[in-house]
């Protein structure tokens, strides 16, 4: 069994992206703490959360999520009903498809024994519009070397829009929810590099990799977009954008040896290549 019904409740406890959910209920279909899981309220209103609790709940079919996660469903009235679905990406449609079905899918391309470097994307599609696109970029600029890419596309309508229905926080990002992913989770890459986006208007260099690595990614992001009027700065621990947390998929990817790329909107949207294309050429002199 992949699926079961519930009653979504709602709780003060969490973000817009986790729930709680009964134990023994989760282990029906394959499911536990940490990992993510789709509810759908209708064929139109679903979305992705990460359980974060995993209270006894009377009765076992309980879920709860905050009351902004039940907007991520287009609902506020508490209770209604829903169904849980182990499965979080959709792993038969083509991009096409699952743009036209407003669908999640999950991307992985590799050799199957290159590890030196990954480029990922997890908030592909129109969740932060242009980022898997930059990772597939770094991956066939440097194709002849083998680099491997995995990421994510999602997309929503007028709604639910593609952030509130398939964002995880990448500190959340669970291997076991995602096939192709658990298939290089451990493979040790020496380098890996994550594309995000937000809602600042600069770019923002973090991760667990090494201040030079970061001052290098900065300084060829620099020049790669000079006379953009767009700053590139050295994320600090303070600001919310490490991305230098262990848990953070970037990190776990490549033992601690990530970067993470945080950009808006504008260079996103004008200048995803020439910033794909500097990232590529820093990591093609390492690699």
């Amino acid at each position: 069994m992949t699926t079961y019904n519930a009653e979504i409740q709602s709780t003060n406890t969490g973000t817009q992206e986790h729930c709680s959910a009964d134990p023994d209920q989760l282990l029906t279909i394959g499911r536990a703490i940490n990992q993510q899981i789709r509810v759908k309220f209708d064929d139109t209103k679903y979305a992705i959360y990460t359980v974060r609790n995993t209270p006894q709940e009377t009765p076992d079919n309980i879920v709860r999520v905050t009351q902004e996660g039940g907007s991520r469903l287009g609902q506020s009235n508490f209770p209604f009903n829903v169904t849980i679905d182990s499965q979080v990406v959709n792993t038969t449609y083509n991009d096409d498809d699952a743009q036209e079905s407003k669908e999640f899918v999950e991307r992985l391309t590799d050799n199957g024994t290159h590890k030196k470097l990954i480029a990922i994307a997890p908030h592909g599609g129109l969740i932060e519009i242009k980022t898997d696109k930059q990772a597939e970029r770094v991956a066939s600029q440097l194709a002849s070397k083998g680099v491997s890419c995995w990421l994510c596309k999602g997309w929503g309508d007028s709604t639910i829009g593609a952030y509130d229905r398939w964002h995880i926080t990448s500190t959340d990002i669970n291997e076991e929810s995602f096939p192709l992913l658990k298939t290089i989770i451990n493979r040790g890459f020496t380098h890996a590099v994550a594309f995000h986006g937000f809602t600042k208007n600069n770019i923002l260099i973090g991760g667990r990799a090494s201040d030079p690595l970061k001052q290098q990614i900065k300084t060829a992001i620099e020049k790669a977009i000079v006379g953009s009027g767009i700053s590139v700065d050295i994320a600090s621990a303070k600001s919310g954008y490490g991305g230098d947390t262990p848990q953070n998929i970037v990190n776990r990817l490549s033992n601690g040896n990530g970067i993470q790329i945080e950009q808006c909107s504008e260079a996103r949207k004008q200048y995803w290549e020439k910033i794909a294309d500097a990232v590529a050429s820093v990591y093609e002199s390492l690699i």
